[in-house]
């Protein structure tokens, strides 16, 4: 990915593998990235509460605290929640097109226009029951 300008990486993370040593300090990725040469990962951080012998530190805030966790990290959160396994399906195609969009937004105005601000990414929440 960070040899790769073009490259745009979609990643879904448990919630309860999000609480690993290792995977907990990958949110700093952002960081580090550049929208002038570098590619960029969508993170989809599959909220659905459990790991395998209890509830997720997440799923044990609320969703304010989560989201300002994540915009504190330097990401900005995009919810898709339900039940439904219908609806999130079209909820999620309707956020993955918006969030395409907005790296391609920080792209070229990195690329083209010499913005050197760095960007803050989108990420999705996916928030789902478990088994769903």
């Amino acid at each position: 990915m960070l040899d790769n300008p073009n490259l745009l990486v979609a990643c879904v993370i448990g919630d309860g593998e999000s609480e690993t040593g290792p995977l907990s300090a990958s949110w700093h990725s952002n960081k580090i990235l550049s929208a002038v040469s570098d590619g960029a990962v969508i993170p989809i951080l599959h909220l659905n509460g459990f790991k395998i012998s209890n509830p997720t530190i997440l799923s044990r805030i609320s969703r304010e605290e989560v989201d300002q966790l994540f915009r504190g990290l330097g990401w900005l959160p995009i919810y898709v929640e339900g039940s439904d396994p219908e609806l999130v399906h079209q909820q999620m195609a309707f956020q993955m097109e918006k969030v395409i969009l907005q790296i391609k937004e920080i792209q070229i105005a990195a690329r083209e226009k010499g913005n050197t601000e760095r960007p803050r990414y989108p990420m999705i929440i996916l928030r789902t029951p478990k088994g769903k």
